[in-house]
């Protein structure tokens, strides 16, 4: 029995790893859109299910979510353990929206516009030129926020290879190498959504909430199988 069990030993490793590195994340960051779905909650449901919704905003300042991040509705705010880092990943968001509009617009030869994003519950000193259109009066378009720049995934794949086996500086190598596939996929995805959302636009939640956010998980499974096949050293070593 534990011969037969031994192949699912590092599979079992990988999904607690990944349990492990949401959670944290959970934990050590907030979002707008956190704050949106909350009072969505709160607006829709009964009162018991608001005392539910209460509780959990006592969790939240529990561990360091303060009065303005509850109160912030933006999409694109996010903040560390009660600091605004917002300004951190606009930079961010903004290089991927326009690698996602270059593929779309000079490789894909679509017309598609990159405009600001104004929205009236953000801080007006933030601007991002985030917006991917292909009408700048009804759309459709995409907003391209913090959570659209894959760094979720990032860093689930640094604790994913942190916690493997392997000399550390080719896990680091590995890691810089596997970022970089994880972030050209990234691209590639919002660029297909992008290109489905113009004949298709009811396809968004179908493709933005399911089948890519399930491929990304799917490879950065694959990222980490091949780091144990090919290049952990465990077979020289045997």
């Amino acid at each position: 029995m534990k011969r037969r069990l031994e192949p699912f030993r590092g599979v079992f490793l990988f999904i607690t790893i990944v349990l492990i590195a949401h959670i944290s994340w959970k934990i050590s960051f907030h979002t707008g859109i956190e704050n949106k779905e909350y009072s969505n909650r709160i607006l829709t449901k009964n009162s018991s299910s608001s005392v539910i919704a209460n509780i959990k905003g006592k969790v939240w300042r529990g561990i360091g979510v303060g009065d303005v991040d509850c109160q912030n509705k933006d999409c694109r705010y996010i903040s560390f353990f009660n600091n605004n880092v917002t300004t951190k990943f606009v930079p961010w968001t903004e290089k991927t929206a326009l690698a996602s509009f270059w593929v779309v617009n000079l490789v894909c030869r679509q017309p598609l516009s990159l405009l600001n994003y104004v929205d009236s519950s953000s801080d007006k000193n933030i601007e991002s030129r985030t917006l991917l259109s292909f009408d700048r009066l009804r759309g459709p378009a995409i907003n391209i926020i913090w959570g659209c720049t894959g760094v979720k995934q990032l860093y689930i794949l640094f604790l994913v290879i942190l916690f493997s086996r392997g000399i550390w500086w080719k896990r680091f190598i590995y890691f810089l190498m596997g970022s970089l596939v994880l972030l050209l996929f990234n691209v590639m995805r919002i660029s297909i959504i992008t290109l489905f959302i113009k004949s298709y636009p009811e396809s968004f939640e179908i493709l933005h909430d399911i089948l890519f956010k399930y491929l990304f998980y799917g490879l950065i499974f694959l990222l980490w199988l091949l780091w144990e096949e090919k290049f952990s050293g465990k077979n020289f070593i045997k």
